[in-house]
């Protein structure tokens, strides 16, 4: 199954960049900043997909982290943040937890059904753990008595899924700061099921 899913992952990134390709993006500071934490999401999906292609397993795993909290980062600075917190973010000075950013995301209509604070509550020490160089990925660096990725099929499709899951809602993020409902929504058909 890993052989299939990770060929979809390259197909789903064309899909996107293609849509995004000539897009007229919005101007002004808070809708540049959601942006860019959008299209990291993005790039980091295929960063994923580069990386499990390759076999290179942690390191795609690792990145897991990051792809989620890019996406909140970018809602948050979107839909919650205030113009003092904006200045903060732009000079990396920002000192709030995620909890916090997700609680406030999710007071954001569209994100209210628990879904982030449920990916946090459930994944986020593993997110940590595979991130940092914890237990969770220093365990899975042996193969019986030889050093080499050991990852279940099913971890790294769950891996591929969910970065594919996070590009499509960061597409649409994206899609809806251009004014483009139209793409938004065939984001929307696409995750429903999600396609990696």
């Amino acid at each position: 199954m890993t052989q299939k899913i990770v060929p979809k992952s390259f197909e789903l990134h064309e899909w996107i960049a293609e849509r995004l390709d000539g897009l007229e993006m919005p101007g002004g500071t808070r809708a540049s900043l959601s942006i860019s934490c959008h299209d990291l999401v993005i790039e980091h999906h295929l960063g994923i997909a580069v990386l499990a292609r390759g076999k290179i397993y942690g390191s795609a795993f690792a990145l897991v982290r990051s792809v989620f909290e890019a996406f909140v980062r970018g809602v948050w600075l979107r839909h919650c943040a205030t113009d003092s917190e904006i200045l903060k973010y732009q000079s990396d000075k920002l000192n709030l937890n995620f909890g916090h950013l997700v609680t406030a995301v999710e007071a954001v209509p569209g994100f209210g059904d628990g879904v982030l604070s449920g990916l946090k509550a459930n994944s986020w020490s593993a997110m940590n753990s595979y991130t940092h160089g914890g237990a969770l990925q220093s365990g899975r660096r042996f193969s019986g008595n030889s050093v080499e990725p050991n990852y279940e099929a099913e971890e790294i499709e769950e891996v591929i899924r969910l970065s594919g899951t996070f590009a499509l809602m960061a597409f649409q993020q994206i899609a809806i700061e251009a004014g483009r409902i139209d793409l938004a929504d065939e984001a929307i058909k696409r995750l429903s099921p999600a396609k990696p």
